[in-house]
């Protein structure tokens, strides 16, 4: 499949040249003669839509009747919603047929240009439905109107861009193979890939759910990508929990319910995404539900994304939840250590950034949350690199400089030095009583330490009102404990594993660890 990108300069011919985003297929170079209008007009878009080759290929349903204005103006209407297309679209003679093209006469160049940006994926959409080729929207250039004299002559001719139509349905998916595989998701990672490869044992739905930025998304555009890749004649529908419940409600409405059904039920695989937004939403989940078992009967299959498990969800029926529990259901953790060093690596490359090797350890162990946590202390190392000019390679100064490492943590109200300790004990699994003791147990003093390491981070604190919390009547003790993690962190020492912690993990990652366990409290109280 070629994408066009057309252009037209003084007398010449049409000429196509660039590159097409969506796909990263080449361009091919065609050549047209030069149309002469009578009426100066300049062409914003023209959005080119090969239906046989659309992901969602419509229905026969859909084809059965033929393309016509008033039909058109329907589904255009459907899609998105009466209120909006009264006011960009209900102008007499506003949607036209062309041959194969519909053509959208906008009244001003602004208007076709706000036309083209939010309306091009649903007027491609429209146009693909009703078996046509390609969409065309025009203005009036009035400007150039006034300078052309109505002598006869002619006005300058259009300038005409093609573009690949993406619908909705098929968006610029993610990829199997650019997921960072690791303990902490390789299962999901199965499940996705031979899903996709029809090889998981006759299991026809899989629901992968977990925290936000874990990589579920990824996951499951990569399914989509994937599946499309080895079967391309399958229809396929990547969307959101958001979007089905828009769609659905629009079509009831607009009285075409119908036709949504037959959009969403024939298809050979439906992924929907975040399905948590349809909490609270009683006849969108029935709808949902349906859904669902139409296409489990036709032999097609699902893959859900959600944030909690199916038995979390809140606000959610028992028969949803049911049929959700009724395929494979898989945790995506988040990244452990060794997964999130491999991302940073991975990410910073793409960035074009070179971290030292205790730099990207430093990164690993500060964003523990997520992988939108390690692109963000990415974007900062690469804006401190800009601003010191060190050619792109990241040290460990400049990237703990950049993140705040080892800065005070001190921001709005101080935390309460209970909370502290209430984190560190949870995350070591020390006893809150063992560090008011004397014992000198390896992971009670290690907690000891912590706690006065974080207290002096995140609190105005002094050592003796510190050792004074923990049970010690002289500062020096409490001094010494936050000497002893501070060495630590200077060293890069990693805690080995235990029942507590299963993998090893660096000393930086369990401050790191406890310090959210502090805020999180935090936010909780309030």
């Amino acid at each position: 499949m070629h994408c066009l990108v057309q252009y037209e300069q003084g007398s010449g011919d049409l000429f196509a040249i660039g590159a097409c985003y969506f796909h990263r297929c080449r361009i091919a170079v065609i050549t047209a003669p030069r149309a002469l209008t009578d009426r100066t007009h300049r062409t914003v878009s023209t959005a080119t839509v090969q239906a046989s080759k659309l992901q969602a290929t419509p229905d026969a349903a859909l084809l059965s009747e033929a393309p016509s204005s008033a039909s058109i103006e329907r589904r255009l209407a459907a899609r998105i919603g009466a209120a909006r297309y009264r006011m960009w679209f209900a102008e007499p003679s506003c949607l036209t047929l062309n041959g194969s093209e519909l053509v959208v006469n906008a009244s001003s160049p602004f208007a076709a240009e706000w036309v083209e940006r939010n309306f091009r994926d649903e007027l491609a959409g429209v146009a693909a439905d009703v078996g046509l080729l390609t969409v065309r929207i025009v203005a009036l250039d009035e400007s150039a109107a006034s300078e052309s004299p109505m002598t006869g002559s002619h006005a300058p001719a259009p300038v005409a861009t093609t573009v690949p139509a993406i619908r909705r349905d098929q968006p610029r998916w993610r990829r199997l193979e650019d997921f960072v595989v690791g303990d902490s998701n390789r299962i999901a990672f199965e499940a996705a890939r031979r899903l996709a490869e029809d090889n998981l044992g006759g299991i026809r739905s899989i629901l992968l759910h977990g925290g936000c930025g874990v990589g579920k998304t990824h996951l499951l555009q990569g399914l989509c990508a994937d599946r499309r890749s080895r079967f391309p004649n399958e229809r396929i529908r990547y969307t959101t929990g958001e979007q089905f419940t828009n769609d659905y409600i629009q079509s009831v409405r607009a009285g075409n319910i119908e036709a949504f059904r037959a959009r969403v039920r024939k298809l050979d695989l439906l992924a929907l995404d975040d399905v948590h937004f349809l909490s609270n939403k009683g006849a969108t989940q029935a709808e949902f539900l349906h859904t669902i078992d139409a296409i489990g009967l036709a032999g097609a299959r699902v893959a859900i994304v959600t944030d909690a498990h199916p038995r979390a969800l809140r606000a959610f029926s028992e028969s949803l939840v049911s049929r959700l529990l009724g395929g494979m259901v898989v945790q995506v953790e988040a990244p452990d250590r060794n997964t999130r060093e491999a991302l940073v690596l991975r990410l910073a490359e793409e960035r074009g950034i070179a971290l030292e090797p205790a730099a990207a350890r430093a990164v690993s162990d500060r964003a523990i949350g997520s992988v939108r946590e390690i692109e963000g202390a990415l974007a900062r190392i690469a804006a401190a690199l800009l601003l010191e000019d060190m050619g792109g390679v990241a040290t460990l100064t400049i990237v703990e400089r950049a993140l705040g490492i080892g800065e005070s943590g001190i921001r709005g109200v101080p935390p309460r030095i209970a909370a502290i300790v209430e984190a560190t004990c949870d995350e070591l699994g020390v006893n809150r009583d063992d560090l008011a003791s004397t014992g000198r147990h390896r992971r009670v003093v290690l907690a000891r330490g912590v706690v006065v390491h974080v207290a002096r981070e995140m609190t105005t604190l002094s050592f003796p009102e510190i050792a004074r919390h923990l049970g010690r009547t002289a500062h020096s003790s409490a001094h010494a404990a936050a000497r002893r993690v501070r060495d630590m962190l200077d060293r890069g020492d990693e805690l080995p594993p235990d029942e507590n912690t299963p993998g090893v993990r660096s000393i930086r990652e369990l401050v790191e660890t406890v310090r959210r366990g502090v805020e999180r409290r935090g936010r909780a109280a309030r």
